[in-house]
């Protein structure tokens, strides 16, 4: 009787370890489907930051363009707004005269799509280090404000005025610095175009003579 009973307990044994073998299995797969589900939203979010990081630019000092932002949508299904990634600026043009300097911001079409743009552009002296020298350009509205479109290597510009050196104002009101590049914004664009400039300009904040015209269209 001994014998018989061993050996009913042994197959009883053997299906016992094989379900715990089994359950065991079942753990693991469950763990392995968890860890799949979870690796593609990581991924996603690893994405998202690589995504962002890349839009953010910072101002270029060699007077190449910056890249940034981009472009707003055409409220008429017409061309959308030229942003900086699109635009080369340069300056051009220049005449000099009774203590005035005259000269063009030249802006071209550089995208592959025509774009817009109107009003005036934001103008403004830079140091080396990039500080701002003297006031800003402000805005001559003696011309009609129009919008210009331009084709792809198309060109638009517009006028600006400065004092030519300390012009004639006193050298304490004048206060002359090193000028390294002329920082422009593209009419609705908040990101800053440099456009090389090694001259000196008046650096006292109550001279208002830096004037700029909105931007037209060149024939």
């Amino acid at each position: 009787m001994k014998a018989t009973t061993a050996r009913h307990a042994l197959p009883v044994l053997a299906l016992a370890l094989s379900g715990m073998a089994l359950t065991a299995c079942g753990a693991e797969t469950d763990g392995a489907s968890a860890s799949g589900t979870s690796a593609p939203a990581s991924a996603a979010a690893s994405a998202d930051t690589s995504s962002s990081t890349s839009a953010s630019t910072s101002a270029d000092r060699s007077g190449g363009r910056n890249r940034g932002s981009g472009r707003s949508s055409g409220t008429d299904g017409g061309p959308l707004a030229c942003t900086a990634a699109d635009l080369k600026v340069s300056a051009g043009n220049f005449d000099s005269g009774a203590g005035t300097t005259h000269f063009q911001l030249l802006i071209q079409n550089t995208g592959s799509s025509p774009c817009t743009l109107t009003g005036f552009p934001g103008v403004s002296f830079h140091g080396g280090d990039g500080t701002q020298i003297g006031n800003g350009a402000v805005r001559d509205t003696s011309a009609s404000v129009t919008t210009v479109t331009l084709l792809p290597n198309g060109h638009a510009a517009s006028e600006v005025t400065a004092p030519d050196g300390q012009s004639g104002f006193s050298a304490s009101e004048c206060r002359l610095k090193d000028v390294s590049f002329v920082g422009v914004f593209a009419p609705g664009s908040k990101d800053l175009i440099d456009v090389p400039w090694k001259t000196q300009e008046c650096s006292g904040t109550s001279i208002h003579a830096f004037k700029v015209g909105p931007v037209h269209s060149v024939r």
